[in-house]
């Protein structure tokens, strides 16, 4: 499945989505706007199923959950690059149906993040998210990733490396995102490589209180695993799409 702009949007339209996105040096605390590159991440990617009420009562109208309800939880630091500073981020997220991407992979909703910086970023296009930090630790078997918010833990996920030999993969991911908070849907695309290392999950625990918006999405079930080294991606900017050539 491919993206292209969808059939009758103005030459106008279009343009001003591309003139705002036009890349800046992001301030302290600031979050650049796409496209741009980020490196040197490490990632803990745990694949998760999640509550049908909790994710469709989360997702904009127009967006359609897969129908096992796949979803995952990403937790991870970055070197940052060129006009993106370091930062730390996890999050929860929804497969969801019709953003497909070229390598196969679902479009991919992000229900709650925290994000040090770039948390009014994300909040902008739609995302629930907060301040929050992000660190992982490593053994010789098995990886850690903790997230706080205000000083407490809330997430706490670890996985178990299989010790097989990490493998060179390159793929493609879509995001669905509003253009602001009122705005249309749109697509943003991230291509990646890095290096993947085989793993299975051990642990994903979500400590909040009942009424903290993260309880909603705690996994019902894990089902795989994997551990990104020294990976890279880029971000375009926000696109109005819609899906052809099925």
């Amino acid at each position: 499945m491919t993206f292209l702009p969808k059939p009758g949007s103005s030459r106008l339209a279009i343009l001003t989505v591309l003139a705002a996105s036009i890349p800046w040096v992001s301030g302290a605390g600031e979050a650049p706007k796409p496209p741009y590159v980020v490196g040197g991440n490490q990632h803990i990617i745990i694949g998760i199923t999640l509550d049908e009420a909790a994710v469709r009562a989360a997702l904009p109208e127009g967006l359609e959950p897969v129908a096992d309800l796949t979803g995952g939880l990403n937790v991870y630091t970055s070197q940052g690059g060129h006009v993106a500073e370091p930062y730390t981020r996890s999050y929860v997220w929804a497969d969801v149906e019709g953003y497909d991407s070229v390598s196969g992979s679902k479009g991919r909703w992000i229900l709650w993040a925290a994000t040090n910086p770039g948390a009014d970023k994300l909040r902008h296009i739609g995302y629930d998210t907060v301040p929050g930090d992000t660190k992982l630790d490593r053994t010789e078997k098995t990886v850690s990733g903790s997230t706080t918010v205000d000083g407490d833990e809330v997430m706490n996920v670890q996985i178990e490396l299989t010790g097989e030999a990490c493998s060179p993969a390159v793929g493609t991911l879509n995001y669905p995102s509003k253009l602001d908070l009122t705005g249309a849907l749109v697509v943003t695309q991230f291509a990646w490589s890095g290096s993947m290392c085989g793993a299975s999950p051990i642990s994903a625990n979500i400590s909040v209180a009942d009424d903290h918006p993260l309880s909603k999405y705690k996994p019902t079930a894990l089902t795989w695993a994997v551990l990104a080294e020294d990976l890279g991606f880029s971000v375009s900017p926000q696109f109005p799409q819609v899906a052809a050539g099925e």
